[in-house]
């Protein structure tokens, strides 16, 4: 019976071996199989936010570029109001430019 009994634990201590065995080769499965989702979760994520900061990236610039035409047009319409503005202003000063000097210099047409 001695002898039966020490069979059967040496038995069974290899059927625990080989279950302890197969549990480390299913660990070592599942823990890549986990690793490797992760890896690619991690791409997917890192290629969403690259295309989403693109897409941002884009919009940012295409509402920039309105307001700087809207800003431009602005100025151009001020420019033009100030042209407008001062246009009657130049004639004068112009006149008198030419009286201070004709005065100064007097007229050089026989020159």
């Amino acid at each position: 019976m001695a002898e039966n009994l020490a069979q059967e634990i040496r038995d069974q201590e290899a059927i625990a071996k080989s279950i302890v065995s197969n549990a480390k080769a299913e660990a070592a499965k599942i823990l890549a199989a986990a690793t490797a989702d992760a890896e690619q979760s991690v791409k997917s994520t890192k290629q969403q936010c690259h295309r989403q900061w693109r897409e941002r990236v884009a919009a940012a610039e295409k509402e920039a570029e309105a307001k700087a035409q809207e800003i431009t047009a602005k100025g151009g319409a001020d420019a033009k109001s100030f042209y407008e503005k001062k246009k009657n202003e130049t004639d004068g000063v112009a006149n008198w430019l030419v009286r201070e000097v004709m005065a100064a210099y007097g007229s050089r047409r026989n020159v």
